[in-house]
């Protein structure tokens, strides 16, 4: 990975046994948006289930292989499941700014730091909480149907 600074997106994903910090920087891959990364990271993250599902639920894999490619659609379309940012110029060429989401807390295990340093900004960034990238509740619950995350991440909506 790159040391030179870049602006990016980023997702923390929940993985069987972690949260993993997944970066899109845009001098690598080109100036994706979240949308169009959260299908580029959907196949390793869906992939690295399925293994799990294969080790150690040996006998419940084919269905649930098969639930994951039934809701497929709507798994693509709940990019808004996960903690979740960007990384842009600031003010000046030496400075960024990281707007991320208010549910990317301490409890996920992923700092700040190893984000600046994924995009090379490290000490050099201002973080802003937006509460439009906020984790929607409906997708973090489908995800938690279909795979065995038993963490709750996003904010409870109030009626």
């Amino acid at each position: 990975m790159s040391s030179d600074p870049s602006e990016g997106v980023f997702f923390v994903l929940r993985l069987p046994k972690c949260w993993q910090l997944c970066t899109c920087r845009h001098d690598v891959y080109g100036p994706m948006g979240l949308p169009d990364f959260w299908v580029e990271a959907l196949g390793p993250f869906l992939n690295i289930w399925i293994h799990y599902f294969l080790t150690e639920e040996p006998d419940h894999a084919t269905t649930r292989h098969a639930a994951l490619e039934r809701a497929l659609g709507q798994i693509v379309a709940g990019y808004d499941a996960f903690p979740r940012g960007d990384v842009k110029t600031g003010d000046s060429k030496r400075r960024y700014m990281i707007r991320y989401s208010p549910d990317l807390t301490r409890s996920l295990h992923v700092p700040k730091r190893e984000i600046e340093d994924a995009f090379g900004i490290r000490g050099r960034a201002s973080w802003v909480t937006d509460e439009s990238l906020a984790s929607d509740p409906v997708s973090a619950h489908r995800l938690r149907e279909l795979l065995p995350i038993k963490a709750h991440w996003e904010k409870l909506v109030s009626a």
